[in-house]
């Protein structure tokens, strides 16, 4: 390695470094500059190890430009309402997907998949209520669930409870 490939490499690798621990410390904006900042600095390299960190740093400046500027998700369907519920869901935030599975009912998406979900969803809350009014309701909509709900990991809980049982039996 030559003193000068070796110098510019001692120098991007220093400041890639530090636009990784801002990254890793979530200060998006601060790394998407620095990011920013060795992706111009020395996107001219003539080496080829040079080259090979610049082109990691445009990647993590595209993830932290991604993390500052979020693409915002118009639903504009009731369908559209139950698949962002399903995502809230299965990211644990289960007040919001039972906000967006109560708007999808309000638009008359009234299936017994958004009621079998909703089920679910007051069953993480341990709300045995609604979760059993909810699996009645889709049990009305299509009988087929029974084998389904009797059946779903998430409702076992339920094994014990005679409402439940008398449901889906």
């Amino acid at each position: 390695m030559k003193l000068k490939e070796e110098k510019e490499l001692q120098a991007i690798t220093v400041e890639y470094e530090k636009a990784l621990q801002l990254f890793h410390k979530k200060s998006f904006g601060k790394a998407g500059e620095a990011f920013k900042k060795i992706t111009e600095t020395y996107k001219d390299s003539e080496f080829y190890s040079i080259l090979e960190i610049q082109a990691r740093a445009k990647v993590y400046q595209s993830m932290a430009g991604a993390q500052t500027h979020p693409k915002t998700v118009k639903l504009e369907s009731a369908q559209d309402y139950v698949w962002e519920g399903v995502y809230q869901l299965n990211a644990g935030d289960i007040d919001k997907a039972l906000e967006f599975f109560a708007q999808a009912e309000k638009d008359n998406y009234r299936d017994a998949f958004l009621y079998f979900l909703m089920a679910a969803a007051y069953l993480k809350k341990e709300d045995t209520a609604s979760t059993l009014r909810y699996v009645g309701k889709c049990l009305k909509k299509d009988e087929h669930y029974k084998v389904i709900v009797y059946n779903e990991p998430d409702f076992e809980p339920l094994l014990q409870d005679q409402d439940f049982l008398n449901l889906v039996e």
